[in-house]
């Protein structure tokens, strides 16, 4: 009886062994206890890997200010070109203004002064430019030397306007300023009825061309190309002021 045990006591233990070996072999170790540290000491496990810092700090970092716009070349050469004969247009009107002045005063003094000293007043009115109007004729093609770019086409119509109108009113003064020192009484006549329509057309087709000009300089961002740059008036040349208007 006890040998039957013995021997039936060892084969449960070559079973067991048996069954041990092979789910070693048919059953591997898993994948937690190949994760497991060699030592099984957790301190020494290796440290987790933490975010690349300098792609932290690259993300801060302000955006780079985006380069500025080159301002178009063709518009910034135009309008240097109308800048020039804009200057000399204004300088014209204004070389006109000591004569003019002069037979304003003339003409004031008129009523208190003698015939005499009414032609002696009058002849300081031959400070007048003899070329005048030549000049204006010479501005005209300094104008015209140069073609528009398209952006610019709506302001150097409205320049063409307004300067062409500028010599015929100009021109008309300048006349008037001649026939003053022999005939003082028809420049009188003439003068006074150029301070209607004529003047009004100017100086509204002044505004006009001063419009587009600013349009342009705001739609481009160029002022601070041309700071100061505007279409400005007459130079000074006050009509009213002849018949105490």
């Amino acid at each position: 009886m006890n040998h039957k045990m013995a021997l039936l006591g060892a084969g449960v233990l070559v079973v067991l062994v048996a069954g041990i070996l092979l789910g070693r072999h048919f059953f591997p170790v898993t994948h937690r206890e190949a994760m497991a540290p060699p030592t099984g000491n957790v301190l020494e496990a290796p440290a987790p890997q933490l975010p690349d810092t300098g792609l932290l700090q690259a993300q801060a970092e302000p955006p780079q200010k985006q380069p500025e716009k080159t301002p178009p070349a063709d518009i910034i050469d135009y309008l240097k070109h109308l800048q020039r004969v804009e200057a000399q247009r204004q300088a014209m009107q204004r070389d006109l203004t000591p004569a003019f002045n002069a037979f304003v005063n003339a003409v004031a003094m008129r009523a208190t002064i003698d015939e005499q000293e009414l032609q002696q007043r009058m002849s300081a009115v031959q400070q007048a430019p003899q070329d005048y109007s030549q000049k204006w004729a010479q501005l005209s093609q300094l104008f015209e030397s140069k073609q528009p770019p398209p952006a610019c086409q709506p302001l150097h119509e409205a320049y063409r306007k307004m300067l062409s109108s500028t010599i015929a009113y100009m021109t008309k003064v300048y006349l008037a300023l001649q026939q003053a020192q022999t005939d003082p009484n028809t420049a009188l006549q003439a003068l006074s009825q150029m301070q209607g329509t004529a003047s009004t057309d100017v100086d509204t087709q002044i505004l006009q061309a001063n419009y587009e000009l600013q349009q342009v300089l705001d739609k481009y961002d160029l002022r601070r190309y041309f700071p100061g740059f505007v279409i400005s008036g007459d130079g000074g040349l006050n009509l009213r002021s002849i018949v105490g208007g």
